[in-house]
């Protein structure tokens, strides 16, 4: 069994808004930071985070999230 589902999230904090409609989706994965944009939790998240990765990757308004 594998340890990932091969995901690598990042933001990039250039664009990051803080809207934190990631974190809405995935409160494990992600968080709102002191400097109001967001930070990855967990960069390699378990298989059974994708659904709430990809809806928080289309959700962002700035396209932030790469996976």
């Amino acid at each position: 069994m594998e340890k990932n589902n091969g995901y690598k999230l990042k933001i990039d904090p250039e664009i990051c808004q803080g809207t934190a409609y990631c974190v809405r989706v995935a409160p494990d994965l992600f968080r709102v930071n002191q400097g109001a944009t967001v930070d990855v939790i967990e960069p390699n998240p378990a298989p059974e985070y994708e659904e709430q990765i990809l809806e928080a990757a289309t959700l962002c308004p700035t396209r932030a999230i790469t996976y």
